[in-house]
């Protein structure tokens, strides 16, 4: 039998045996120092390839022999050694073992059949779809490695294909070139970056790390100064898709889930996970506008801030004032104009709520624009907070003006009257306040608007006139205390819907529900159920109207 040392495989002498190592694993091999002194003697001939007998001969001792036959078996067993009669065929000649010697050693190291993944390889029909430096350079590295053909024609005899597309849009109408079935990895030029993605297959699954690609594209254009140099980032791209390709037809068990970013100027490679979603229809109608279950809880920061993929980033570099409100915000790195969306609160998780359920509204909003939908964008921690926010805030759409003035006694308390006078003295701000109640229930809209120029500051929500009048005039305090950033338009504010208990929220639900409030009008409801990325949202968000009878 002969054996051969893997490349990457180490062992040395020390003072209890050999110490081995493979990758990731490393481990001490019990051997006489007689064979550990043998072994290193002879690590020139293993590298190359010995036959063990050849390896025994010098051993005259016959308990030498035997542990010199129980390391090399140890060895061979765990993978530092390989049998290059049992590679899966004979060994590539000298002079194509020299010239395909990065990808040999690749196979001897990863392989458990080296030599028939190296013949695969060189039998292999790749075919290279697109154009640009990020194809040529697939080519390169693909014939480089040792592919036997490389074309831009995909037959059906394709083992595999590298699509290198100018822009993500393009990869669905690349991958529909391919016979189906046939394993591709995507490459995607960006604005300063480069896509690199998993083996896939077939367009749907070219459709889904094209919204990916697209995800990561409006994250990277948010480091302007992360821009990597077009040429060696398409150089780099092409070359690590050849990579991909080769270890998918080594069988090398090296395969990732991951796309691959190339970005910054000294082209860094993040990786990050990736899954193909199936297809699936965005919006989930709720039937009669009623969600199923009324009390969801979600934890979403996580999931819609993710960097590469998330709907948002937190810009905590703004350093926003604390006082007399917390103020958190957050970039809608996924939205077209990627707003800046800042949100409020006593305290910073608050703030951080607010700003994530603004996010949710205004991905809605755009996303029902381009479903063709209409309706009120809305978003709550819970769907019933959700169905809600949304018909509190379509109701305050519906009203013509702000209702007549408030009673002085309803800001007659020590937090109201603090807001007012901070209003008044330090941001030079007088406010009158009015309201409008909700039939059948406390609930109360407040605005607060300029006494000069009648300009609207603040629109509140909430389960009494007192508290919708302090958090009226709070919220207007908030969008007057900082001007590193410009604060959201005063729309109305529902926050007080995450402080209700429960029996408010059932309360409040039966009387938006009322036939004095609906006017025999019905609720339609369409939740935003999935992200093309994220897959299902962690916060139930969508579009709620009310229809007359004669509407569709």
């Amino acid at each position: 039998m002969r054996v051969k040392l893997r490349p990457g495989a180490h062992f040395v002498p020390v003072a209890r045996g050999l110490h081995c190592a493979r990758a990731e694993r490393a481990f001490v091999l019990s051997a006489p120092p007689s064979v550990q002194r043998l072994l290193d003697d002879r690590l020139g001939d293993l590298t190359d390839g010995a036959d063990t007998a050849d390896l025994l001969g010098p051993v005259a001792d016959p308990a030498e022999r035997a542990a010199l036959r129980q390391v090399l078996a140890a060895l061979l067993g765990q993978g530092l050694l390989f049998d290059p009669d049992r590679a899966g065929g004979p060994a590539p000649d000298p002079g194509t073992a020299e010239r395909y010697a990065e990808s040999l050693a690749h196979y001897e190291e990863h392989c458990a059949e080296p030599y028939a993944a190296f013949a695969a390889l060189r039998a292999a029909e790749v075919a290279v779809l697109g154009t640009g430096p990020a194809a040529r350079s697939a080519t390169r590295g693909l014939l480089r490695l040792g592919v036997g053909t490389v074309t831009d024609r995909p037959g059906p005899g394709a083992a595999a294909a590298v699509l290198a597309a100018a822009a993500p849009a393009d990869l669905p109408a690349l991958a529909a070139l391919l016979p189906p079935g046939t394993p591709y990895v995507p490459v995607a030029d960006g604005d300063g970056h480069r896509t690199v993605g998993p083996l896939l297959r077939d367009v749907p699954q070219a459709r889904a790390f094209r919204d990916a690609a697209e995800r990561a594209a409006a994250w990277a254009r948010s480091h302007p100064a992360g821009r990597a140099p077009a040429v060696h980032a398409a150089a780099l791209a092409g070359s690590l898709a050849a990579r991909t390709v080769l270890d998918h037809l080594g069988a090398t068990g090296l395969d990732t889930t991951d796309l691959r970013l190339v970005h910054g100027r000294t082209l860094r490679t993040t990786p990050h996970p990736f899954a193909p979603r199936p297809d699936a229809p965005r919006w989930s109608p709720v039937p009669g506008g009623a969600p199923a279950r009324p009390d969801d809880p979600a934890d979403p920061d996580g999931a819609l801030t993710t960097p590469w993929s998330g709907l948002g980033q937190w810009r905590d570099d703004l350093e926003l004032p604390r006082l007399p409100f917390r103020l958190a915000a957050l970039e809608a790195v996924a939205l077209p104009d990627r707003p800046l969306l800042v949100g409020w609160g006593t305290e910073t998780e608050d703030a951080r709520r607010d700003a994530l359920l603004r996010l949710l509204r205004a991905t809605a909003g755009h996303a029902g624009t381009q479903d063709g939908r209409t309706g009120t964008a809305a978003a709550g921690t819970t769907p019933r907070r959700w169905l809600l926010d949304g018909l509190l805030r379509a109701l305050a759409a519906e009203q013509q003006d702000d209702g007549p003035p408030l009673p002085d006694d309803a800001t007659a308390t020590p937090l109201a009257r603090s807001l007012r006078r901070a209003l008044t003295h330090y941001f030079d701000q007088p406010a009158r306040l009015h309201h409008r109640a909700l039939p059948g229930t406390g609930w109360t809209l407040v605005t607060v608007t300029r006494t000069d120029t009648g300009e609207r500051l603040a629109r509140q929500w909430a389960p009494s006139t007192r508290t919708a009048a302090q958090n009226a005039l709070a919220r207007a305090l908030a969008g007057l205390q900082q001007d590193l950033v410009p604060f959201p338009a005063p729309t109305v504010g529902t926050r007080a819907l995450e402080w209700a208990a429960p029996a408010e929220l059932a309360a409040l639900e039966a009387a938006l529900r009322s036939p004095e409030v609906l006017r025999g009008r019905t609720v339609h409801a369409h939740r935003l159920a999935a992200d093309p990325v994220l897959g299902p949202l962690p916060l139930p968000c969508g579009l709620v109207r009310l229809t007359a009878p004669d509407e569709p």
